[in-house]
C-alpha cells in the first residue's frame, strides 16, 4: 500500500509497504521502501511487538522503543515534524500522475475519463476519476503534454500498478 506523507512545508515523502511477516501473535515485521523521483531510495524493516497492551518498535529486533498512542488516523507525529497522512492516493489538491504515465497506486474502478487521445493537457488537470476504498479520487496529470494513449475504460476494475493513461510531455 502506498502512503504519502506531506509536511507543513509541502514536502512529500512516498512510503510503500512491501511485505508483512507475522512471526507470532505478538510480533509482526513490516518491510517499507521509500520512493523519490520514481526510484527506491531506502528499504527498512520494522518489527512491532505487543506486550501488556502496549506496542513497541525495533529496526534490529534487539533494541525496542515504545510507540506513542495516536488517535488521529490522518496525521502522523514524528520527533520534529507533523505529517498529513494519505493512503493510496494523494488528494486532488496535491497533484497526481507521474510524467509520461498515470499508474494505479492501489486497486480501484474507473468511474470517468475526462480526456481522449490527442488532447492537450496541463499539469494538474484531472484526467480520470478512480473509485478506491469507496471514495472517488481525481487522478491528475503530472506534466503539460498530449494524451498519447488511454488503456482503460469506465467500469474497468484495476489492480495496483496498471498504466491507465500515457501523456507525452511537451
Amino acid at each position: 500500500m502506498r502512503t504519502y506523507l506531506i509536511d507543513n512545508d509541502k514536502n512529500e515523502y512516498i512510503i510503500d509497504l512491501t511485505k508483512t511477516i507475522t512471526h507470532s501473535a505478538e510480533m509482526v515485521e513490516f518491510e517499507f521502501r521509500t520512493i523519490k523521483d520514481q526510484k527506491e531510495v531506502n528499504k527498512e524493516n520494522i518489527f512491532v511487538r505487543k506486550l501488556a497492551d502496549q506496542y513497541f518498535a525495533s529496526t534490529d529486533g534487539v533494541r525496542w522503543n515504545k510507540l506513542a498512542r495516536q488517535d488521529s488516523p490522518g496525521i502522523m507525529l514524528n520527533v520534529d515534524k507533523v505529517f498529513k497522512l494519505y493512503r493510496g492516493y494523494k488528494p486532488s489538491s496535491l497533484g497526481g500522475g507521474d510524467e509520461g504515465g498515470l499508474f494505479t497506486q492501489m486497486p480501484g474502478k474507473v468511474v470517468k475519463i475526462n480526456c481522449k487521445v490527442g488532447d492537450k493537457v496541463t499539469k494538474g488537470q484531472t484526467l480520470l476519476i478512480l473509485e478506491a476504498m469507496k471514495m472517488e479520487n481525481e487522478i491528475k496529470c503530472g506534466t503539460d503534454g498530449v494524451v498519447k494513449a488511454i488503456h482503460v475504460k469506465p467500469g474497468d476494475a484495476l489492480d495496483n500498478g496498471v498504466l491507465m493513461i500515457e501523456v507525452e510531455a511537451e
